[in-house]
């Protein structure tokens, strides 16, 4: 990556060592990387994604047109509070204190609000898939887990620095084994690496037969090939002394994470054991999706798909009142996006067959030339922000600047954007 100033890239090498700083291109929000290694290259898709956007053109605009800031910020305010239902998406490539403030913002123009995390397109939605999960952080299953199980997933994929940082890694008791379950192997195959490739719809009876071979109950329906799966995999259990499940938030039914949460709970009865989940990072456009859930179950009651936001109290409709079905059903006339913008939602304002306000608060330049669009522009999210995002495991981790910017902090852009949309409530309030 080319910086757009040698002067600030030197002020920020210190004797030709950089600078630890924290990528947020997915929720693993890695801490192990410095600014000399992103001027090389990551070796990580995402992180180098990431850290490709630093203020290369910050200006604010209207309809496409440069505009000054207060100028688009006014606008911005009109528009959400003359739109018959607006929307407030993205905030995963935000800071929790920004979340914060974009869920004021959908209490004062009594908007929908959801981050489009996959978790809240899910009918039985998270809330359901998780009660009595027994969970643990990504350094207990580097440090302690001996037996690490990829259950239908594909970190790679999802997460692309997992394995690197906590799978690689030999834990403090000996050797670790791995063990993929799904159409497509976790590590490539050895003595201590073992793939069984089991069908997405056969991922919940494998569970649950595994289960019951735990519990030591009799399966009603014994399937000849997952029954010898099945059996080994509780081999592989029965000589561990650890082990961590790892599995995908992506799946659409949601009934492969019950099935697992029922069999890391019975399991977690007779030795350590805990689940993980991993989100799909590549198309989420940022790592801080559990800081969006968490802020908006704190101050809504659910963690996305909020038709209306009201902190005394608002509805919780997964696959209902999700990003993508507000879009493609027309419901929503005007969107407001913080943060980067995720694939998911361009696809959708691609296709959506009904123009839309879309006001965006961000860095980076996509929607330059959608009609009827507002840019407020900020200062890199990746090299000039501070604050705190929350990783997928509940760790709380903090961003540092490493670069000085011109451009006022998103959350000060959303801050003023509040301050408007609350003058302009209380003149049209006012007799």
């Amino acid at each position: 990556m080319k910086l757009s100033n040698n002067n600030t890239r030197d002020a920020f090498l210190d004797e030709g060592h950089g600078k630890p700083i924290v990528c947020a291109g997915c929720e693993l929000l890695c801490e192990d990387l410095t600014t000399q290694s992103i001027q090389s290259g990551t070796g990580c898709a995402l992180a180098d994604n990431w850290f490709a956007h630093d203020e290369l053109q910050p200006e604010s605009m209207i309809d496409g047109k440069n505009t000054p800031l207060t100028e688009a910020i006014d606008m911005a305010a009109e528009r959400l509070l003359s739109a018959r239902r607006p929307l407030i998406t993205g905030l995963v490539s935000t800071t929790i204190d920004t979340i914060q403030i974009a869920c004021a913002l959908a209490e004062k123009t009594h908007a929908a609000i959801d981050a489009n995390a996959s978790e809240t397109s899910i009918l039985t939605a998270p809330t359901a898939v998780r009660v009595g999960d027994v969970t643990a952080d990504f350094e207990e299953l580097r440090d302690r887990a001996d037996l690490a199980i990829f259950w239908g997933c594909d970190p790679i994929a999802d997460s692309p620095r997992f394995i690197e940082r906590f799978i690689q890694p030999v834990p403090h008791n000996g050797v670790r084994r791995t063990i993929s379950i799904g159409p497509t192997p976790a590590l490539p195959p050895s003595s201590h690496d073992l793939h069984f490739p089991v069908a997405e719809n056969q991922l919940v009876s494998l569970a649950r037969i595994v289960q019951a071979q735990v519990e030591q109950k009799a399966t009603n329906r014994p399937s000849g090939a997952l029954e010898s799966i099945a059996d080994q995999l509780k081999k592989s259990i029965d000589t561990a002394r650890c082990i961590g499940f790892i599995s995908t938030t992506t799946e659409q039914t949601g009934l492969v994470s019950w099935s697992l949460s029922h069999l890391t709970r019975s399991l977690a009865h007779q030795k350590p054991s805990f689940g993980i989940r991993l989100n799909a990072g590549t198309a989420t456009g940022g790592g801080n999706c559990a800081g969006a859930s968490t802020v908006c179950t704190w101050r809504f009651g659910s963690p996305g798909a909020i038709p209306y936001a009201s902190s005394a109290g608002s509805e919780f409709l997964p696959a209902e009142a999700d990003t993508q079905r507000l879009i493609e059903r027309n419901e929503v006339d005007c969107m407001l996006i913080i943060g980067r913008i995720s694939s998911r939602i361009k696809d959708l304002l691609t296709r959506s067959p009904q123009p839309k306000t879309v006001i965006h608060v961000s860095d980076t330049f996509p929607l330059s030339q959608h009609k009827n669009s507002i840019r407020l522009g900020c200062a890199s999210l990746s090299h000039s922000t501070e604050g705190g995002m929350l990783r997928s495991d509940g760790r709380l981790i903090s961003l540092q600047p490493f670069a000085t910017s011109q451009q006022p902090s998103i959350q000060k852009v959303l801050n003023d954007l509040l301050d408007h949309v609350a003058v302009k409530t209380r003149r049209r309030s006012t007799p």
